[in-house]
């Protein structure tokens, strides 16, 4: 009896074996081995569009598309892996992100930048370099704010109260630009501006104040709503110090939504941190993008 039993036993596990051996198969001829898109950076078909030096380096990752289907969100440079059933022709689509309001864990598809759509056929293993190009979307509508081009009262910005008020210059780099310069000796410490021109945001869009900035001290930016005869301040976002140009994006779309004034004035506050002796602000490009 005992004997049979181990027949049946073993019966059972050569049954056994050989299913997962069939399972094991089934799995690798299900396996895929995915299609490498490699990018570096974005480029701009029309470079001459964008007002600023730094849109491009603030495009800081890519959301990827293969047959309208993401793929999955990857940091710049990135190589992506494509995996596919099929080896005929796909759509691949690489859509330009950005740090949404300065933040780099809200991050986000830029909705004005047109994604890059290309051809892609399989090639498994094989990495493929590829440089996609973006450009502004034809109905987006860029208003400059400030461009502290001198000669107009909308390039200015009025002082509130005491303090360092902001005057114009021309950078380098960048071009016209307002300044704040900060001396603890002299007790200047502070600097709190409003646009002299209001502006209008549009309801039920994308909206989005940008400008570029340069600082050794930290500052916040709001807008100062009207409406019925009401003044409401609000402060929006903190931005930290930069050694270097670069932009910043304030969403204000939901702003927007909640506040529906009927027009806002944009408020930047900026402060000589205790301690230090002196420090500076720099702010150019502001506009407001939109549809």
């Amino acid at each position: 009896m005992n004997r049979i039993y181990t027949q049946i036993k073993y019966c059972l596990i050569f049954v056994a074996c050989s299913f997962a051996m069939h399972s094991c198969n089934l799995i690798n001829k299900h396996e895929q081995t995915p299609t490498y898109v490699h990018v570096d950076s974005f480029h701009f078909l029309n470079p001459a569009i964008p007002r600023s030096l730094s849109h491009l380096s603030q495009i800081k990752e890519v959301w990827a598309y293969y047959d309208n289907n993401l793929i999955g969100v990857f940091d710049l440079p990135c190589t992506i892996p494509v995996m596919t059933n099929s080896d005929t022709l796909g759509k691949l689509t690489l859509a330009p992100g950005i740090a949404v309001d300065g933040l780099n864990n809200l991050l986000g598809v830029y909705p004005f930048y047109r994604p890059d759509t290309s051809s892609l056929r399989p090639q498994p293993g094989k990495i493929i370099n590829y440089a996609p190009a973006t450009e502004f979307y034809s109905d987006a509508k860029i208003t400059p704010l400030s461009s502290f081009a001198g000669g107009n009262s909308s390039n200015t910005f009025k002082l509130y109260g005491s303090g360092v008020p902001m005057e114009e210059y021309t950078d380098s780099i960048i071009g016209p630009a307002g300044i704040v310069n900060f001396l603890a000796s002299t007790n200047d410490t502070v600097s709190e501006n409003y646009s002299v021109d209001s502006l209008i945001i549009p309801l039920s869009v994308p909206a989005y104040i940008e400008f570029d900035y340069k600082s050794t001290v930290p500052f916040y930016i709001g807008l100062e709503a009207y409406f019925a005869g009401v003044t409401s301040d609000v402060p929006l976002s903190g931005i930290a110090p930069s050694d270097h140009w670069q932009k910043f994006y304030l969403s204000v779309a939901d702003f927007e939504a909640q506040y529906t004034a009927s027009y806002y004035f944009i408020h930047i506050k900026a402060s000589l941190p205790p301690g230090d002796a002196s420090g500076s602000f720099e702010i150019a490009n502001i506009q407001l993008v939109t549809f």
